[in-house]
């Protein structure tokens, strides 16, 4: 029995590991709630390989909404290949005015306090606030809908591991 635990655990691991260092991500710009970076999943937005190019591309869409984000999403001179930093989605919702901006994308993963998240929100005045910020690891973990990826695979886990408990509790 154990041995089909800790079989379970090493492929959790390395599905994980390799979703940092491989992951493909939502990403997009919308100032309107009805647009299709709202529901990327929904409006059939491809999904784009974390690289530093999408790193660039969400550096731009960042300083679409406001041109001070341009510092804190600044990656030029960090190394990410594998062993570094790894890689991980990012949804992000800011208030403009009253404008809502829906941004979604490639970001560092979270190390230290590199973390983008607390740097938007520590950024926020009167006039720019963010609303919601997240990051997450695994394939299109960034889109619209509320059940993701990660929470489907460790409720099948939990499936498999408590079926294969009872087979090997009654098997002697």
């Amino acid at each position: 029995m154990w041995l089909e635990v800790y079989g379970g655990a090493i492929i959790l691991v390395v599905l994980e590991v390799s979703s940092v260092y491989g992951v493909k991500c939502y990403s997009c710009l919308a100032s309107h709630n009805y647009e299709d970076c709202a529901k990327p999943d929904i409006n059939q937005i491809s999904l784009v390989k974390c690289d530093m190019a999408a790193l660039k591309q969400t550096r731009n869409y960042a300083i679409g909404i406001d041109p001070s984000y341009n510092k804190l999403f600044e990656v030029d001179s960090i190394e990410t290949e594998p062993g570094r930093i790894g890689m991980a989605c990012l949804k992000m919702i800011t208030k403009v005015g009253n404008k809502d901006y829906f941004l979604r994308g490639c970001q560092l993963a979270e190390q230290g306090n590199l973390d983008i998240c607390n740097k938007v929100k520590e950024h926020n005045n009167g006039i720019l606030r963010t609303i919601y910020c997240s990051k997450c690891s695994s394939e299109g973990c960034n889109s619209s809908t509320k059940f993701q990826a990660n929470t489907m695979l460790a409720l099948l886990c939990a499936l498999i591991a408590k079926v294969l408990f009872n087979v090997t509790k009654f098997s002697f």
